[in-house]
């Protein structure tokens, strides 16, 4: 584990090394750390606007005795990180490349929460703000953030802006769906209960029927009987349910449906 002195000795001489101006965003539990959320953390994770700062950042970590891990541990291998490198103590830092975790971007709105914690010569290092964090961290599959997500709670959280900012990410059903499993495990083990639980569940549930949806309606199965029957030889699920998901999906203005003649035609109205 590594404490505050440790990851400043550490910025500063990547910072010394680096020939140009670059931005780095700190998430996970270094940032926390310099946040004083945390006494020490035993990785450093780190996401980048561009591939040539990332690059730039990797080039001054190995002057400074980092070196790549060539088999990572299966937990840091799906993280999906651009590189993952170590030094001799095992100090570690994971780099990402705009998009975190192989799922969320580094978007407009979180480098505007991000505010400028300290520049290292070269080295301007962000935090992330504490609901960019917590989303982040609702999305990984490591036990270690369960309670570092309890900590940031605690300390208080813009529930609205996590929800907001999850909605917005490209897949937003995937990503609803994996931090509303999250904070279903939060209230579980810590009896915390964020507001957006319920939001973030009924999205994902949204997306998962308009794929279902969309595989029948984009083969040409256009009207009732026709999606009816394609979904009750495909999942057995009766005339009543379909029509009831059909009617959910029209008032989220996913599926539309309009009049030709006696035929009432369903279309899809929104890529998901």
């Amino acid at each position: 584990m590594f404490t505050e002195a440790d990851l400043t000795a550490a910025l500063t001489r990547i910072g010394s090394k680096l020939r140009r101006k670059t931005s780095v965003y700190l998430l996970g539990g270094c940032a926390m750390t310099f946040m004083g959320r945390k006494v020490a953390t035993k990785d450093i994770d780190v996401v980048f606007s561009s591939a040539e700062e990332a690059k730039d950042f990797m080039s001054a970590l190995r002057s400074t005795g980092f070196d790549s891990i060539l088999e990572p541990a299966n937990e840091y291998d799906a993280l999906g990180a651009t590189a993952i490198m170590e030094d001799n103590r095992h100090m570690r830092f994971d780099i990402f490349d705009r998009q975190v975790c192989s799922a969320l971007e580094l978007s407009s709105s979180m480098k505007s929460r991000a505010r400028l914690y300290r520049s290292f010569g070269n080295l301007d290092v962000f935090l992330m703000s504490a609901e960019d964090i917590f989303l982040f961290k609702g999305i990984t599959e490591r036990e270690t953030d369960l309670d570092d997500m309890r900590i940031l709670a605690e300390g208080g959280l813009d529930w609205r802006t996590i929800e907001n900012e999850c909605l917005s990410q490209k897949r937003s059903g995937r990503w609803a769906y994996m931090l509303g499993t999250k904070l279903l495990e939060l209230r579980a083990k810590y009896a915390i209960s964020p507001p957006i639980t319920r939001k973030l569940m009924e999205h994902a549930d949204i997306d998962l029927l308009a794929y279902t949806f969309g595989r029948f309606i984009s083969e040409g199965k256009e009207t009732f009987k026709e999606i009816s029957k394609s979904i009750k030889e495909k999942y057995q699920y009766s005339d009543s349910w379909t029509r009831k998901q059909l009617h959910i999906l029209i008032k989220n203005e996913v599926i539309g449906l309009r009049i030709e003649g006696r035929r009432h035609i369903y279309y899809m109205k929104n890529a998901r």
